[in-house]
């Protein structure tokens, strides 16, 4: 009889075990990185799509801004969507200098590299949240020609994202940008005009941190059930 409570115990210890470390998998998936920058924002449920359109970005070797804020003809692009829903805001960004690669080239897949720069994005009334929706660094950045179209010179730009998640304060990383940009000549520097880009950004969800907390709690348990004994 004592062997079969033993048995027992062990049994129930192990389910509560397998329980919490299940538990701490899904909170871990829901802080996973969406993976290569996609203008379809692809990714787990978790990930939030922030579409923005237009602006104007400046720079060269030296880096690229697109903030409106330079005195240097540069204009913030225009949120118009996050998630599934319309919204208003802006995005901006900074690059550091550029480190490798060469400007004004026009071999498809060209890939010249910036310095880390900044990113924020700013919203009204998004899901009953104004202000800023995101501020952080703006890293691993690439500035690639994609070919031309028309008469216009395609590149993308993109990058990965971390920083502060304003609705909540939680710290967010791993998350991509892309951004799209054309100009009637190849870019050598000055101004350039985005038509249209998207960052994802995977947001931890309530119910997953609720499941992290249990998973936690059961582990707990279980430790200190093994002490008594």
């Amino acid at each position: 009889m004592t062997a079969q409570l033993h048995f027992s115990s062990q049994l129930l210890a192990t389910r509560i075990a397998l329980l919490a470390i299940l538990c701490l998998l899904v909170s871990a998936t829901a802080h996973a990185s969406p993976g290569t920058p996609s203008q379809t924002c692809l990714g787990p449920p978790s990930v939030i799509c922030i579409y923005n359109t237009g602006g104007t970005a400046t720079g060269g070797s030296m880096g690229l801004t697109m903030d409106g804020l330079s005195g240097d003809g540069s204009t913030a692009s225009t949120v118009f969507q996050i998630g599934n829903l319309a919204a208003s805001g802006t995005l901006s960004f900074t690059t550091g200098a550029k480190t490798s690669g060469t400007l004004g080239s026009t071999v498809v897949g060209n890939v010249v590299t910036f310095a880390p720069g900044t990113m924020t994005i700013t919203t009204t009334g998004w899901n009953n949240f104004s202000g800023t929706l995101f501020s952080g660094s703006f890293s691993g950045i690439d500035w690639i020609y994609t070919g031309k179209s028309g008469v216009y010179y395609d590149y993308t730009l993109t990058g990965y994202v971390s920083g502060t998640w304003g609705p909540n304060g939680s710290t967010i990383s791993g998350q991509s940008t892309q951004l799209f940009f054309h100009s009637k000549t190849p870019y050598t520097g000055g101004a350039i005009s985005l038509s249209s880009g998207t960052t994802g950004v995977v947001v931890p969800e309530p119910a997953s941190m609720g499941l992290m907390g249990t998973g936690l709690i059961a582990m707990a348990f279980l430790v200190r059930r093994r002490a008594r004994q």
